[in-house]
C-alpha cells in the first residue's frame, strides 16, 4: 500500500529543510544574540547562521524552489494527493521504525520535527511523482505482473494500539494488575512503575504496532490480537521481565485488490522510466526561476 521510493528520501530532505526555520527565526532576533559559549569564546547568532548558509544554503534554496514549482504545476493540472495516501506512507514509516512510539521519539529527539511537517514533505514527494508520471502509459499485462510479484507492497498487516506497563518480576506485575482492578489509572501507573524507557514517560503508550512483524513477542502479539478492547492482560513474559498490556484499538489486515492498486502500480513502474531531476528542471524552465541571493560563498 505504500511506495518504497517515498519512504527514506523524505526524512533526509526534511532534516535539511528544517535549517530554514532557523534562518527565518534569526531574522526576527538581534544579530548579536549569543547561541553558545565555549570556554571564553562566544558564538554569535550571526556566525551560526552564516555557517549554516555557507554549508547548506544552496541546497536548501534549491529544495524550496523545487517544492514551489511542483506545487504550482500540480495546482495548474488539478492534481491533489489523497490524504489517505499520506497516512499510508506514515504507517509504513512507523512500522519500519518499530512502532508508532519509536517513530515519534525519533522524529522529536533525532530529527527535531513534527508529524505535520513530515506529512507536508510526503505530500510534496507524492505530488512530484504524480506530475512526473501523469502521461506515461503502462500495458495491462505489465501492471498485473507487477501486482502478482509485489503483493506485500499493497497490504497492511493487522495492528493494535497498545498501552503497556513493564516490571521486573511476575510478583510486581501481579501487584500492578491488582491495582488496576482496584481502579488505578493505567497511564499514571506506567509513569510511576514501568521500567520500559521508551514508553514509561508517555504513560505506557506503545502506539500502533503491527501484530505479525516480530516487534512483539509471540505471546504478547497473540494476546494483543485477541483480548477485549480496554481490558488488561494477565502478566506476560517479555525481555525486560513481565508486561501488562491494554489494547485501546485494533485495525484489521488490509490488502488492496488489483483494481484498487492499479494506479499506484502504474505510477511505480512509470517512475523507473523518468528522471525526477529532469522533470524538476523542466518545471523550473517552464515557470521561470530567478535567484537573486548571491551570498552563499
Amino acid at each position: 500500500m505504500t511506495n518504497p521510493r517515498v519512504l527514506w528520501g523524505v526524512i533526509g530532505a526534511l532534516l535539511l529543510l528544517l535549517s530554514v526555520v532557523g534562518w527565518s527565526w534569526y531574522k526576527q532576533q538581534s544579530a548579536f544574540h549569543t547561541v553558545a559559549v565555549v570556554g571564553e569564546k562566544t558564538i554569535k547568532e550571526t556566525d551560526w547562521v552564516a555557517e549554516l548558509k555557507k554549508k547548506h544554503g544552496r541546497q536548501v534554496l534549491a529544495d524550496m524552489i523545487h517544492r514551489e514549482v511542483v506545487f504550482q504545476e500540480a495546482e495548474r493540472l488539478g492534481i491533489a494527493v489523497d490524504p489517505q495516501r499520506i497516512e499510508q506512507e506514515l504507517d509504513a514509516m512507523k512500522a519500519n521504525f518499530g512502532g508508532e512510539q519509536a517513530f515519534h521519539k525519533t522524529l522529536k529527539d533525532e530529527i527535531g520535527t513534527s508529524v505535520e511537517e513530515l506529512r507536508e514533505q510526503i505530500r510534496y514527494h507524492l505530488l512530484l511523482q504524480e506530475v512526473a508520471t501523469k502521461d506515461i502509459v503502462i500495458e495491462e499485462e505489465e501492471l498485473r505482473s507487477y501486482y502478482s510479484t509485489h503483493r506485500e507492497e499493497f497490504s497492511r498487516p493487522a495492528q493494535a494500539h497498545i498501552w503497556q506497563i513493564v516490571v521486573a518480576t511476575r510478583e510486581e506485575a501481579e501487584q500492578v494488575g491488582q491495582e488496576l482492578r482496584d481502579g488505578a489509572n493505567f497511564n499514571t501507573l506506567a509513569k510511576e512503575r514501568s521500567i520500559d524507557m521508551l514508553t514509561a514517560a508517555s504513560g505506557g503508550d506503545l502506539g500502533w504496532v503491527p501484530l505479525n512483524s516480530g516487534l512483539l513477542s509471540e505471546s504478547v502479539a497473540h494476546v494483543a490480537s485477541t483480548i477485549e478492547l480496554n481490558k488488561d492482560s494477565e502478566p506476560l513474559p517479555v525481555d525486560q521481565g513481565f508486561s501488562i498490556i491494554r489494547v485501546i484499538d485494533r485495525k484489521e489486515a488490509v490488502e488492496l485488490s488489483f483494481e484498487q492498486a492499479r494506479e499506484q502500480i502504474r505510477q511505480q513502474i512509470a517512475l523507473t522510466q523518468v528522471s525526477l531531476d529532469d522533470v524538476l528542471e523542466r518545471l523550473k524552465q517552464s515557470v521561470g526561476v530567478t535567484i537573486t541571493e548571491q551570498t552563499f560563498d
